[in-house]
């Protein structure tokens, strides 16, 4: 796994990771079939299933790994991923995702709901063939429940405007910052890699998921939806408070006291959710939230100092620091990050 990939497909096992989804959704009758169809040829960056290829590789230090293992894995993760994907869409009630019409919308909710009920199946049926690694069955098996547990949650928090930073990180652990962290620390399992590389590992995946979620939270603010794939917005929408909210709260206590004056489970009127993108961006707050990005960026590339000086290091180094590359300039000219950018 020495080269540099542009796409997704290029990187390193991707190809054949794709190839046991494949095989793993199919044959699939009549409409089912239909909605599968969909998900393969929409297939995003695959960044989880990347994150274990190469901290596979780099824990394993060039040894041979068992190939099937490997791709079994990496489909599951990104197979737990797709499904989160398609039930957060529901409860949000999203009309786009990566571009395209959300499955709930094509096909109903009943069906979506349904579909990724059956890719978390048909990850745990991966996990659970024979000579599969029985710590790696546990360790995802608990990340679905907190992936659960912090949409749950965050559903409780909803139109909570004095979320504290505090409650803020607990949801971005359970919800992005723990699966990451997961992704990472299989592939060193797979390799059969010492508990201090496990844990480096792990770490570099949690505070890669921390500053992946921070700076998708700042894209909902200053992001294009084309190329995001998803409508902005979204978030003062459904009455979710994230860090440039807080901290805008926090500092000026003036705009707390105008939504405080809203009926309870309600998001703010357009016209409240216009002043509040552009008091985030005169205030600061934007440049606050992408410091702490930075930050945990900093800290997911520093627990990388742990583990062997390998290309495989540079991969998972270049994947940190793609994620605030694009938050620069203007904040008018910010556009989306773009986890599969060319890693050199």
């Amino acid at each position: 796994m020495t080269g540099k990939p542009d796409s997704a497909d290029s990187f390193p096992g991707i190809s054949e990771v794709k190839t046991v989804i494949r095989n793993a959704l199919y044959p699939a009758p009549d409409r089912l079939g239909e909605i599968i169809g969909r998900l393969l040829e929409n297939s995003g960056k695959m960044l989880r299933p990347r994150l274990l290829l190469a901290c596979a590789a780099l824990a394993g230090c060039g040894k041979k790994l068992k190939s099937n293992l490997l791709f079994e894995s990496a489909a599951a993760v990104e197979l737990i991923h797709t499904a989160s994907l398609i039930h957060d869409d529901i409860i949000d009630e999203a009309a786009s995702r990566r571009g395209r019409e959300t499955l709930h919308l094509s096909w109903g909710p009943g069906r979506a709901t349904h579909t990724g009920d059956l890719l978390l199946a048909r990850a745990f049926a991966l996990l659970s063939r024979p000579g599969s690694n029985k710590n790696l069955l546990l360790l995802l098996a608990r990340t679905v429940a907190h992936l659960c547990r912090g949409e749950i949650y965050q559903m409780d928090q909803r139109y909570c405007w004095e979320l504290t930073e505090r409650q803020y990180y607990q949801i971005n652990y359970y919800k992005t910052a723990h699966f990451m962290a997961a992704c990472c620390e299989a592939g060193g399992w797979l390799a059969g890699a010492s508990s201090p590389c496990r844990r480096a590992l792990w770490h570099y995946g949690l505070k890669l998921g921390q500053a992946f979620q921070i700076v998708d939270d700042i894209l909902d603010y200053t992001g294009c939806p084309d190329r995001l794939g998803k409508p902005v917005g979204n978030d003062l929408e459904q009455g979710r408070t994230t860090l440039p909210l807080i901290h805008l709260f926090e500092t000026q206590k003036y705009y707390l006291k105008m939504v405080r004056m809203l009926p309870a489970n309600t998001a703010p009127p357009r016209e409240l959710q216009r002043i509040l993108r552009e008091a985030v961006k005169i205030n600061g707050s934007l440049d606050y939230a992408i410091a702490a990005a930075r930050k945990k960026q900093a800290e997911a590339v520093k627990a990388l100092l742990h583990l062997p000086e390998r290309p495989e290091r540079q991969m998972l180094a270049d994947i940190a620091a793609a994620l605030t590359r694009r938050l620069s300039g203007s904040p008018d000219d910010w556009q989306p990050v773009d986890p599969g950018v060319k890693l050199s």
